[in-house]
């Protein structure tokens, strides 16, 4: 059978138990202990009895009486305690009556004479009934063994009461305060109160649980409120990541994409980039390396917090550039976690129009609007910057002054119009002629052109080569109507940076002398300037 669960039961079947066995073990103990006892109190009382009738004894037998013994041995007998009596005198007198065949159990006791002491003369022997004996003391043995169990049972009732009612009682309507208790509902946690006061443990352990409740009632309902206030934040914020315009991603230790805002995949899914998740960031955007060594500067360098700049980046067949701010998350600057590193999060928006808008800006401020060419205010500072950046270097700058021949009579002839149109071609010829991304050419102003390149080694044929093939290109014929062409020339007056000239001023003037000279010795050639003589090469 299950035993039941609840505290007060247990308790009082563990005082009835520990009644049962301590009644059990002692009334063992109190059975054989007080049967021998009672025993001995029995064999006792006979010898006092023997002991009563000694001196009739003797004087029955000393007179050797049969009568009066017969009557001592019948009244001894007579004794449930004795089972048998024999009585020895003078003259050979014996009277024996009862069960005397037990010399063990035989009390004797020696009769005097009399008269005489020391003189003996007969002997009562009594025989005690030890069945009888041992029936009585078992019966009182027995009777203190059910009063020594009565006792215990009761007491051990009135202790289960007494501890029901001081202990178990109170823990029991603890635990069912308790159990009305739900930490997730605050409002069930009320005070528990206990009736028997509180100076005792249980009303000190109450004191204790109330207070401790109170504590946590608090925490779980600033607990609850800033969880809510939490959960309002974080909807806010996901809100606004999510509907944000601007893309938004955040990059791990090794700039693969964490996570990232729909804004952020719209930039990128004509790419084919339908799941960027652990995709490197950098491989989204054009000049790769620059940009992480860029990313890997943001975190190894702890007084930098963010940094902001235009990237181009290609998106299919577009070309497009993202205003990017890459910054250091707040809590990672106090603390570096060695599991996940140093976070960055990247906002960029798409300024592919702005940029455009610079660059046509920029551009029509530093190019000639009708040729393209850089201008001359631009020119000059590629030119100043090129200059310095040869002296650095040690290189050459080699730097050739055009100027067209014969251009003034097209203006007078066909009109200005056919003449923005020769300067037009000029131009397309230069640029076919050098690189415009490595070599400076610019419109010098009306029909002067300068082209400039930096080169490591100079090689004055090779340039010269060079400024002569750029003569045969101006000089091809230059359809300037359907049915009408000019043909003009031009004059190339070339000088070498640093060597010609350690400022740009001076490197200028001696290419426009070295360009005059040509003109003045017939025009359509190529000149070396030269410090001493000015002579053409």
């Amino acid at each position: 059978m299950k035993i039941s669960q609840k505290l007060y039961v247990r308790v009082a079947l563990s005082i009835a138990l520990v009644a049962v066995v301590v009644s059990l073990a002692s009334s063992t103990l109190s059975y054989y202990s007080g049967l021998n006892e009672k025993k001995e109190t029995n064999y006792l009382l006979v010898k006092q009895l023997a002991q009563t009738l000694e001196k009739t004894a003797a004087i029955s037998a000393y007179l050797a009486d049969r009568e009066l013994s017969q009557e001592i041995v019948n009244g001894l007998l007579s004794n449930d305690l004795v089972k048998g009596v024999s009585l020895i005198g003078e003259a050979n007198m014996v009277i024996a009556q009862g069960k005397i065949n037990n010399q063990a159990e035989r009390i004797s006791i020696n009769l005097m004479h009399p008269f005489i002491a020391d003189s003996q003369v007969g002997t009562l022997n009594l025989y005690p009934d030890d069945k009888y004996i041992q029936q009585q003391a078992q019966k009182a043995s027995k009777k203190e063994i059910i009063l020594m169990s009565l006792h215990s049972i009761v007491i051990a009732f009135f202790v289960s009461l007494v501890v029901h009612r001081r202990l178990t009682q109170p823990i029991q309507n603890l635990t069912d305060s308790f159990a009305a208790i739900d930490p997730s509902v605050p409002e069930t946690m009320r005070m528990l109160t206990l009736k028997q006061g509180n100076r005792d443990e249980i009303g000190k352990l109450v004191t204790g649980i109330n207070s401790l409740m109170h504590e946590l009632h608090l925490t779980i309902s600033n607990e609850r409120e800033l969880r809510e206030k939490t959960q309002e934040l974080e909807s806010k914020f996901r809100l606004i990541f999510e509907q944000a315009s601007a893309g938004i991603c955040l990059l791990d230790e090794q700039n693969l994409i964490t996570t990232f805002n729909p804004a952020f995949a719209r930039y990128f899914t004509a790419a084919g980039m339908s799941n960027m998740a652990t995709l490197n960031f950098p491989q989204l955007l054009n000049n790769v390396e620059k940009l992480q060594e860029l990313l890997n500067e943001l975190r190894s360098e702890d007084t930098l917090d963010q940094i902001t700049l235009d990237i181009e980046c290609t998106v299919g067949q577009t070309t497009k550039w993202m205003h990017c701010l890459f910054a250091k998350l707040a809590e990672q600057r106090n603390s570096q976690r060695d599991d996940q590193g140093c976070l960055i999060e990247v906002i960029l928006h798409d300024v592919t129009e702005r940029a455009e808008r610079e660059f046509q800006t920029r551009f029509e401020a530093d190019h000639d609007p009708l040729t393209h060419l850089l201008n001359r205010r631009a020119g000059e500072k590629k030119l100043h910057k090129a200059l310095f950046d040869s002296m650095k270097s040690k290189h050459h700058l080699v730097l050739m002054m055009i100027d067209l021949d014969k251009f003034k009579p097209v203006n007078d002839t066909f009109g200005h119009e056919a003449g923005d149109k020769v300067l037009i071609e000029i131009a397309r010829r230069i640029k076919n002629r050098f690189c415009l991304s490595t070599d400076i050419c610019i419109r010098w102003g009306g029909d002067e052109f300068v082209v400039a390149r930096q080169i490591a080694h100079f090689d004055q044929t090779l340039s010269a080569q060079q400024a002569e093939g750029m003569l045969q290109d101006i000089l091809v014929p230059i359809h300037i109507s359907e049915y009408e062409r000019c043909e003009i020339g031009a004059s190339i007056g070339i000088v070498i940076g640093p060597s010609d000239g350690k400022v740009l001023h001076e490197l200028m003037v001696n290419a426009d002398n070295t360009m005059y000279q040509v003109k003045e010795k017939g025009r359509g050639q190529v000149a070396f300037y030269d410090k001493k003589t000015f002579s053409a090469t």
